[in-house]
């Protein structure tokens, strides 16, 4: 979801107003580290394998994305929830360090994958689409 920032793509505007409530200190963003590795793959499959952006506009977004003040929980600290949640809801470790940093913030967890909102949504209702929050 955090590309949408910086690309123009489906849901952007929604990502965009989400990023507006950060910066103006009405929203608060959290993220496991892990993001910044899923970013950074991401624009590179943007730029090397699907050359959709050239690699230096690739670079740059990343540049840009790590000066936002997000706030980060190390990926350790959530690894062991992370891994229970994925074998009992039967869906990958990657997003469950997702829904392990929601469930130790009490928050939402506000993605931009409608399949996993719809896969895990019911069991995890802290999970929405980005499509559905309202600033």
């Amino acid at each position: 979801m955090v590309l949408k920032w910086f690309l123009p793509e489906a849901g952007s505007s929604g990502a965009e107003d989400l990023l507006t409530g950060f910066l103006s200190g009405t929203v608060s963003l959290y993220a496991p580290d892990l993001l910044l590795i899923e970013a950074a793959s991401a624009l590179w499959r943007r730029a090397v394998v699907l050359k959709e952006l050239a690699p230096a506009d690739a670079k740059a977004i990343f540049r840009d994305l790590l000066t936002l003040p997000l706030n980060f929980q190390p990926l350790e600290r959530l690894a062991t929830s992370a891994f229970s949640l994925a074998i009992v809801h039967r869906h990958s470790a990657y997003d469950s360090v997702y829904c392990a940093r929601a469930i130790e913030m009490d928050c939402e967890f506000v993605t931009a994958d409608r399949k996993l909102v719809a896969k895990l949504g019911r069991g995890l209702p802290f999970i929405r689409h980005l499509s559905v929050v309202r600033l």
